[in-house]
């Protein structure tokens, strides 16, 4: 159960230091890495250091409240997942918080029951963002570096992993999207063309063709058997 948020860290901010502990003791056991902070200048400090991958926030915070420190957040990071948890249902908090990108509000108290129901909603929103499907019935599994089709499933190396991701979102990769994926080095052309084999042996034939001038594309009218 959850298995998604097992790789996850998260950060907990809450200043109420007893629910703090309380809470922070429920929810580690299912993270890889649970850092709680009791105020948003400690968050900020945390989440500056750290690879967080979720952040869960009280809104009534001395100082710099939640929504600041979310806004804070948001300057750096468009897309991280947002759970804000409040005493509170002030129309002001209510309406700023719906343009943050949250991925839900909870009202204290924060019962067993609503931590399932978070946790839930967690692991699906990052089954949501690592599961691919490059064309009807053949997924990427980014989380797994894998393609599944046919109730077979085939390991990628991660280089393989972020090809067929770009593939998958444009239709399409250049030569220079996957030289760029070698960082330090400059790939020869067959070096190029060796990656883009051993990957083809992992797919249906004739899934990713070459386009020359250009680079590699997705076949879109491709259908499985």
């Amino acid at each position: 159960m959850y298995s998604l948020l097992k790789n996850k860290n998260v950060l907990y901010i809450e200043d109420e230091l007893d629910v703090l502990e309380n809470i922070s003791h429920i929810l580690s056991q299912f993270f890889k890495t649970f850092y709680q902070a009791s105020s948003a200048e400690e968050g900020l400090e945390i989440y500056a250091k750290n690879d967080v991958d979720i952040i869960i926030v009280d809104i009534e915070l001395p100082k710099m409240n939640g929504i600041e420190f979310i806004k804070r957040v948001r300057h750096q990071d468009k897309n991280i997942p947002i759970v804000i948890i409040s005493a509170y249902t002030k129309t002001d908090y209510l309406l700023e918080s719906v343009e943050l990108k949250l991925e839900q509000y909870i009202l204290k108290p924060f019962t067993t029951a609503k931590i399932h129901k978070l946790l839930h909603i967690l692991n699906d929103y990052f089954r949501e963002q690592n599961l691919i499907e490059i064309v009807p019935n053949i997924w990427l599994h980014k989380d797994h570096m894998s393609v599944s089709y046919d109730d077979k499933e085939y390991h990628l190396s991660k280089r393989e992993t972020t090809i067929l991701e770009i593939i998958a979102q444009n239709k399409a990769i250049s030569y220079d999207e996957i030289s760029n994926l070698w960082q330090d080095e400059v790939p020869s052309d067959n070096a190029i063309r060796s990656c883009i084999k051993h990957l083809r042996k992992k797919l249906p034939e004739g899934l990713i063709q070459n386009q020359s001038g250009f680079g590699y594309i997705l076949r879109d009218d491709y259908e499985t058997k």
